[in-house]
């Protein structure tokens, strides 16, 4: 398995590159070969190569950097998601896939269109593709159409949570890995579930105060 971590040296923030360290870990603990590429604006993008692309959050003006340097790419990524190839893209790095941000022109991969309005920062426990409700906090001021926190298409999976999202909820890189794979899994995640379990717990007992 071949995967593509784009501009982990400039769109990181968050601690967002804890996604490709936990997918790591689960593939090397199931005996699956897989070379992590550490890619950025000096490097070419073979998209036809990869199984996976991660792409974490930045500044805005990292942001716009690496949207310059996506554009050249844009039909061998919109070509990548049709085919139903995997692509995680976390915090505003899911901007870059829309039409616009504000006035500046998207990738136009999807059709959503991202507002700038007053940021955000708060902790989140919400619905989304799984049954266990999902963890996480949210620092932007990033708004699609819709107001959501994730954007589903295909096998591209974005969303404004960040946490890491998959290192803090277990379900999550579960349903995520055995999808990446085509394989169930198996999976040594105690720390990770014990610490989500502790959340939820804090998070109903602050509620009820």
């Amino acid at each position: 398995m071949k995967i593509a971590y784009l501009y982990y040296d400039f769109l990181n923030l968050y601690g967002e590159s804890g996604n490709i360290k936990i997918i790591k870990n689960i593939l090397k603990y199931n005996k699956i070969k897989a070379e992590i590429l550490y890619l950025s604006l000096d490097d070419q993008l073979n998209f036809d190569d990869y199984d996976l692309v991660y792409i974490g959050s930045g500044t805005e003006e990292n942001l716009k950097v690496a949207l310059n340097h996506l554009k050249k790419y844009q039909k061998a990524i919109k070509k990548y998601i049709e085919e139903n190839k995997f692509m995680l893209v976390t915090g505003n790095g899911m901007d870059m896939f829309g039409k616009k941000i504000e006035n500046l022109q998207g990738l136009e991969i999807f059709d959503y269109e991202v507002k700038r309005g007053k940021r955000k920062m708060t902790e989140v426990y919400t619905k989304g593709k799984i049954k266990d409700k999902i963890l996480g906090f949210i620092n932007n001021n990033s708004y699609l159409d819709e107001e959501s926190l994730f954007f589903n298409k295909n096998n591209f999976y974005g969303t404004y949570i960040l946490g890491p999202i998959l290192v803090r909820n277990p379900s999550l890189v579960k349903y995520f890995m055995n999808k990446l794979t085509n394989k169930k899994l198996k999976y040594d995640l105690k720390l990770e579930t014990k610490a989500y379990l502790e959340f939820i717990n804090n998070f109903k007992e602050n509620k009820n105060e």
